[in-house]
């Protein structure tokens, strides 16, 4: 018996949505249209953007490619390029159902073989990847034009998850590589998405208008990625008329700059609960941040002087799995915090701060600001928060390229603000990729055998009741250890001028704008 699980949304799928206005011609004249610029962060490496790599700008996958399933809240999915889909009761086989008639940029059609290709391209290119998708799949096979079978070795219960990701899964044309070869150099971006990269430096990447999105009824403007690294400095291309978009994590921009825009009737401000959390983390490598130091360190920062909000679990209210009942919040109690520091032997010298022999209880904070301009003001809380408690906290604020280099290469850090990203949407496969130990090696950002071993169980079952349950403690034992501490539940937060007159957030932060729903004066 096979469980059937079909979406509806093939007619919103054919008609123009909200704020868009349809151009059925083909030739489209891009010169007449208007062209909406957005504001990232980084540079947007366009010539790199193969649909299953990691090595162009987040923003520019979702403006190019576009997914076989669509995310729609608390591990819900909707009909992306695929209208339906089946998955067998063992969860080893999915069999999906194309939407006729879709086109690719260069007018080839989005058919099951060019689902096929970029899923063994996206194996191919990704050999270490932790993604079920590809480190389960046995085999992919074509069963007529606008069906594709799946094969896994195993249980796989987050193929749909995956798919909806922003990258390496996005559907591709074979026709973007050389001679549509699975391992062919990569050519040119040729998605179904709204737009067509024109061209890209690094400053900027252009982007046309895609005639053939949206069974032909493309949006009608274009729109340029402009590379803005410092948060101030995507504020002050607002103000200029430089970027009509700004925001969220294609480029944040700090709470007091948001502010300031409010007040001015020149700019829009559109805020959406997010689905993201900003959070504190341990290098695992290091002997002395124990458990139990991590949780006198929990206890002495006041999570009330970093956020509005109700600051509990890592993951915030609106991701699968979390209820009221399994958030376990760690209480602000500094005389608790010195009982745990001195439990372990340690105590305060002449400068007041925690000693024990020539072992002072001494970090180094690391964190970036180009994407996220507000870490400096949290880590500053931190800092005396730690201070208040005996513990010395030193700050390092790098560009982003070494923060990241700290992060996943060298490890030269005691303590770190890192964020979840769009796994989090369902979180089992934020975790597995930077909490669990795998071959032999620990995890990026922990080193603890209860949490893998509750993670590999979680990935063998297709039971909704038994997922929830292994979540709970897996909730629970995050708590325990203390392996990440949420430092903000980040809302997704956009300022727009006066070119935009309507906005909508997409739901994934990875790729936030609705290019269907954006309409522009």
């Amino acid at each position: 018996m096979k469980k059937r699980v079909k979406m509806m949304g093939l007619l919103l799928g054919l008609v123009c949505l909200v704020g868009c206005t349809a151009i059925t011609d083909k030739n489209i004249d891009n010169q007449a249209l208007k062209t909406v610029n957005v504001a990232i962060s980084n540079e947007g490496k366009a010539d790199l953007l193969d649909a299953t790599s990691y090595d162009a700008a987040m923003a520019l996958y979702g403006a190019v490619y576009e997914p076989l399933i669509e995310y729609a809240g608390k591990g819900e999915f909707k009909a992306g390029l695929s209208e339906s889909w089946v998955i067998s009761e063992d969860g080893k086989k999915y069999t999906f159902h194309l939407k006729k008639n879709s086109k690719f940029s260069d007018g080839s059609k989005v058919d099951a073989e060019a689902v096929k290709f970029t899923i063994e391209r996206a194996k191919y290119n990704n050999e270490t990847t932790s993604l079920q998708t590809l480190t389960n799949l046995e085999k992919i096979t074509v069963i007529d034009e606008n069906t594709v079978e799946m094969l896994f070795t195993k249980v796989s219960n987050q193929v749909l998850s995956e798919l909806c990701q922003t990258r390496p899964l996005r559907i591709m044309s074979p026709n973007a590589v050389e001679n549509q070869k699975i391992d062919g150099e990569f050519k040119k971006a040729i998605g179904s998405g709204p737009f067509v990269v024109e061209e890209s430096s690094d400053e900027q990447t252009v982007m046309k208008a895609n005639p053939y999105f949206n069974h032909e009824t493309p949006v009608n403007y274009n729109v340029t990625f402009q590379t803005i690294e410092d948060g101030s400095s995507r504020s002050l291309a607002l103000k200029s008329g430089e970027i009509d978009i700004a925001g969220g994590t294609l480029g944040d921009i700090t709470d007091s700059d948001i502010s300031s825009l409010k007040k001015d009737k020149k700019y829009n401000v559109h805020e959406f609960t997010g689905t993201m959390s900003h959070f504190l983390a341990f290098n695992p490598d290091n002997s002395q941040l124990s458990a139990t130091i991590r949780n006198g360190i929990e206890a002495a920062i006041n999570k009330s002087e970093l956020s509005d909000k109700k600051l509990a679990g890592l993951f915030r209210e609106n991701i699968q799995y979390v209820t009221e009942e399994n958030q376990h919040n760690t209480s602000y109690d500094l005389d608790k915090a010195k009982q745990i520091f001195e439990s372990q032997g340690y105590k305060l010298n002449q400068n007041n701060y925690y000693e024990k022999g020539n072992e002072r209880l001494q970090f180094t904070l690391v964190i970036q600001t180009t994407e996220f301009p507000e870490w400096k003001e949290k880590a500053e809380v931190i800092e005396s928060e730690l201070k208040n408690a005996g513990v010395k906290l030193n700050i390092q604020i790098l560009d982003k390229e070494s923060y990241y280099d700290v992060l996943w290469k060298t490890k030269k850090y005691d303590l770190i603000f890192y964020r979840t990203y769009t796994d989090a949407l369902l979180p089992y496969n934020f975790l597995n990729s930077l909490f669990q130990n795998q071959a032999g090696t620990h995890g990026v950002l922990a080193n603890d055998e209860k949490l893998t071993n509750l993670l590999n169980d979680y990935a063998t079952t297709n039971d909704k009741a038994k997922q929830q349950d292994i979540f709970n403690n897996i909730f629970a034992r995050l708590s325990e250890e203390t392996l990440a501490i949420p430092i903000e539940y980040k809302d997704e937060n956009f300022v727009t001028s006066e070119k935009i007159s309507t906005f909508e957030y997409s739901g994934l932060s990875d790729a936030p704008i609705d290019f269907k729903r954006l309409a522009v004066n």
